[in-house]
């Protein structure tokens, strides 16, 4: 059985799948702040409690490899890597972006013979989305007048978190774009995860950290109590 997880997203996402690809079970959980510290190992023994899957019958684990949040990446991580270590399991790395592709060729089903016109969109704050290029390069792209310009008359399909704020922007684009606010989920995950291991693609538990393509800047910490600039 092969354990999956997606955190790279506020969608809190794991799925149990059978070797040969069939899902049979899955829990999405989001909510407007991340939640995946406290959250994620319970799911994970919800999930394998509730469908009576032991931990000695998984044979691989893939994690969402990113780019996404930081904070959920490390946490969906440092799980993976704990899980695959216990159990000297390999250790799957998907990409967030090529699951939102997946799904969104599930959901509309026009775009099968198209995928470079489904463009997944991962939020990356402000008006940057974590996307595939026209290559299929992963990048993080300014939504602006010259976004993805290689799509031009014709349907497209721009799917993801970061897929609404790009509405107004994208009215005047020469594409035709259907907007699908949507998270990307572990259950997604499986067509690439089947790939990767057919290929013998693992990766090295131990030296393996996820895909952040962008450096991290922290923000300003919290200090409700003025302790930092006490007040004279």
């Amino acid at each position: 059985m092969i354990l999956l997880l997606e955190t790279s997203t506020l969608n809190c996402s794991i799925a149990l799948a059978t070797p040969d690809g069939r899902c049979v079970a899955r829990c999405d959980e989001s909510s407007e702040k991340h939640q995946h510290a406290e959250r994620l190992h319970l799911l994970i023994d919800q999930l394998l409690h509730k469908n009576n899957v032991q931990r000695d019958a998984l044979t691989a684990l893939a994690i969402g490899k990113g780019p996404g949040s930081f904070t959920g990446l490390r946490i969906g991580t440092s799980a993976a890597k704990g899980i695959c270590a216990g159990l000297s399991i390999p250790l799957i790395a998907p990409s967030p972006l090529r699951a939102l592709q997946h799904l969104g060729q599930t959901l509309h089903p026009e775009f099968l013979a198209q995928p470079h016109r489904v463009v997944p969109a991962i939020d990356a704050r402000r008006m940057e989305l974590y996307t595939l290029d026209h290559k299929g390069k992963v990048a993080a792209s300014v939504v602006d007048a010259a976004f993805r310009q290689d799509l031009q008359d014709g349907p497209a399909l721009l799917i993801g978190d970061g897929a609404e704020k790009c509405t107004d922007i994208l009215s005047s684009h020469p594409a035709h774009w259907i907007i699908e606010q949507r998270f990307p989920t572990a259950a997604d995950l499986i067509p690439e995860t089947l790939t990767l291991i057919e290929r013998g693609e693992c990766e090295p538990v131990g030296d393996f950290e996820p895909f952040y393509l962008k450096d991290f800047v922290p923000g300003q910490p919290k200090d409700p109590l003025g302790l930092r600039n006490p007040s004279s």
